[in-house]
């Protein structure tokens, strides 16, 4: 037989009276039915609230109120569909993982509300200025270079570039004033000494006879077939095919070894001379005419000397004699010892570096250094409208040198009627190339424009020379057998070699008389020793060795690094915003959640939701009913929710036994 159930006074009456009475409560079987009057009207919720026992404003924010709701309590009877954006922030900002915020939001006591406010405010602050320090920074995009020793790989062999220092060759001359085929040089030095210029220095030097002669000075400039005596690399035998030609308007016919020409890269795997590249060379260092001298140029300090100009350069790229090579003095034996350098150099947005070859010269490979000199020729050109044979010359522009002058030779065989010996000759566009020359080596403002940036990739060779006195005169007169042709018999060493083959022989038979008389003494004349010291000082003023090998195939790379990659900066940015916000990766997934929710807000999405929607939305788990009674109501539930208040003071939820029919 079932109880009569009491009223919702009665329950608050029994509830207040005692302890005992409390205690009674909690085991009352009608518990369910007081739950069920609770949500059947407002006015009854109001009456609970009315007694002042428990510790909550406001029955539908107590957890575990309403079964039915997954925060711990069903829908109260005051709940309205629609949420602001106010009820969302604070909803979001109360389970953030930013201390900050749940602070602020948790906080009942207005001063703590504040005092939280102003710490997140200054948090804020201050991780945004260090923020914007971090960006900044990684914006810069620097670089730290790493020097790396690398052994057990092949070493590419460098190009090698020789020149002779005496551009003309005195022997072509020879033959040309004797075969009666040099009027046009006998012509230019008459014009030359007719007549005066501004620029006198200049043209009496080798660029102006080049500018004005053209292809008559490449005819009487060096060959290589006639410098080459020997070549041998890496033990075996090289030839004159093994070079490739090009002109330089300071030493004109230059020899490259290694200068693109060979599909594949030479590859070095041992040291020593040996392994490298050995050539034996003739400077041809002939005797003038009888009569004839040069003018010696005080404003140039590379020529009127014997030997070879050496340029080591990265292989395909331009050789620059002038500017990187070094001489070597025939009359010796010189060695250079190569030790490979790699620098590796970041792109954009680290560097500028760049690959491909030179711009208007494709067939070599771009460097920063041939870059500028092909810019230095553009600008003297586009200022000046000729171009300076001191600089790379560009096949793909048709225009004169500026020292040429166009008509000497109606000038000098007097055309017009009006020349007067030694009458002042200008050359405008001579004077605009030296005023270039002076601005553009005083002042590096014009690299700006240029746009000329290093390769991502170069190999350097660092270089160490020796010399040693050579040839040794017990081995001269064999090495001349070797080098002279039989049928060059104008060849001027010749003369060294009849000497030193009359001495030979000559010994000979006074060896073969001092075997048969017994005889030890030497019929030599003082005539005869001049005559071998002669030929042996011009063997050894003539001659020379040159041996280019890797003394270390250990190679070191110099490459360079991003000094702060984006890894740092998110690792710095990780570190700021935990020091001064406590935030991480989960907490901007937050931030997400909130603008997203917003956003929703602002179409009608989150508040046209039902009910059981809105509070999967609210949770992310799916509602479930609570079961229903036999008297229609829900069955009351634990909340699996704290109270973040402590235990109330009465929980109806807790002890709470089953009806019974």
């Amino acid at each position: 037989m079932s109880r009569a159930r009491k009223t919702p006074a009665q329950y608050i009456q029994v509830y207040n009276s005692t302890p005992t009475g409390q205690t009674m409560f909690h085991k009352d079987q009608d518990l369910q039915g007081f739950v069920s009057m609770i949500r059947a009207t407002p006015e009854n919720a109001r009456v609970w609230e009315a007694s002042n026992h428990m510790k909550y404003s406001n029955i539908s924010y107590k957890p575990g109120a309403y079964p039915d709701n997954d925060y711990g309590g069903g829908t109260p009877p005051n709940y309205h569909p629609n949420r602001t954006a106010l009820d969302i922030i604070a909803e979001l900002g109360s389970e953030s993982n930013a201390h900050g915020l749940a602070k602020i939001v948790a906080s009942r006591d207005t001063k703590r509300k504040v005092i939280w406010a102003l710490l997140v405010i200054i948090g804020f602050t201050a991780a945004t200025l260090q923020l914007s320090l971090l960006v900044r920074k990684y914006l810069q995009f620097q670089v730290v270079e790493l020097s790396e020793i690398k052994d057990s790989m092949p070493v590419e062999y460098p190009s090698v570039t020789i020149c002779n220092t005496e551009p003309i060759s005195l022997r072509k001359i020879r033959k040309s004033v004797t075969k009666d085929k040099s009027e046009e040089l006998r012509n230019w030095v008459r014009f030359i000494d007719g007549f005066r210029f501004e620029q006198m220095s200049f043209i009496h030097s080798i660029r102006a006879f080049y500018e004005n002669l053209g292809e008559e000075a490449k005819k009487i400039s060096h060959d290589l077939k006639d410098m080459l005596i020997h070549c041998r690399f890496n033990r075996e035998l090289c030839s004159v095919k093994n070079f490739t030609t090009s002109f330089d308007g300071n030493y004109f016919n230059c020899f490259t070894f290694n200068g693109g020409h060979i599909k594949k890269n030479l590859e070095m795997h041992g040291t020593g001379p040996e392994n490298g590249l050995s050539l034996i060379i003739s400077v041809e260092k002939d005797d003038p005419l009888p009569g004839t001298y040069g003018i010696y140029n005080f404003e140039n300090n590379i020529l009127h000397s014997a030997g070879v100009r050496l340029v080591v350069h990265a292989p395909g790229s331009m050789p620059s004699p002038v500017d990187h090579g070094i001489d070597i003095p025939p009359g010796y034996s010189s060695s250079v010892g190569l030790k490979a350098v790699l620098h590796s150099r970041l792109p954009e947005p680290y560097g500028n570096c760049s690959e491909g070859t030179l711009q208007g010269m494709h067939k070599y490979r771009n460097t920063f250094f041939a870059c500028l000199q092909l810019c230095k020729q553009r600008l003297i050109m586009s200022t000046c409208g000729c171009k300076s044979s001191a600089l790379p010359d560009l096949p793909t522009e048709n225009v004169t040198f500026c020292g040429e002058i166009p008509d000497w030779e109606d000038i000098l065989m007097n055309v017009s009627g009006k020349v007067v010996p030694g009458m002042f000759i200008p050359t405008p566009a001579l004077e605009c190339e030296e005023r270039m020359q002076r601005e553009l080596n005083n002042d590096r403002a014009y690299e700006m424009s240029c746009q000329c940036f290093q390769p991502c990739s170069e190999t350097s060779y660092l270089k160490s020379v020796s010399l040693s006195y050579w040839p040794l005169e017990f081995y001269q007169l064999n090495l001349l057998e070797r080098f002279l042709n039989d049928n060059d018999t104008e060849h001027f060493m010749n003369i060294a070699y009849d000497y030193l083959a009359e001495l030979a022989r000559k010994g000979h038979d006074e060896e073969m008389s001092r075997n048969s008389s017994n005889s030890s003494d030497w019929s030599y004349t003082n005539q005869d020793k001049l005559k071998s010291k002669a030929a042996s000082d011009l063997i050894r003023q003539t001659m020379l060795r040159l041996n280019i090998y890797l003394e270390d195939l250990s190679v070191v790379e110099y490459r360079q690094l991003p000094a702060y990659g984006l890894a740092d900066l998110f690792a710095d940015i990780g570190g700021t915003l935990g020091l001064w916000m406590g935030i991480s990766v989960l907490t901007i997934m937050e931030l997400m959640e909130l603008i997203i929710r917003l956003i929703g807000l602002m179409f009608n999405v989150e508040s046209d939701l039902p009910a059981d929607e809105k509070d999967e939305t609210h949770t992310g788990q799916k509602r479930v009913p609570a079961p229903k009674t036999h008297n229609g109501g829900s069955a009351p539930h634990e909340s699996n929710y704290p109270d973040p208040y402590g235990p109330p003071e009465f929980n109806f939820r807790r002890g709470v036994e089953q009806p019974t029919n």
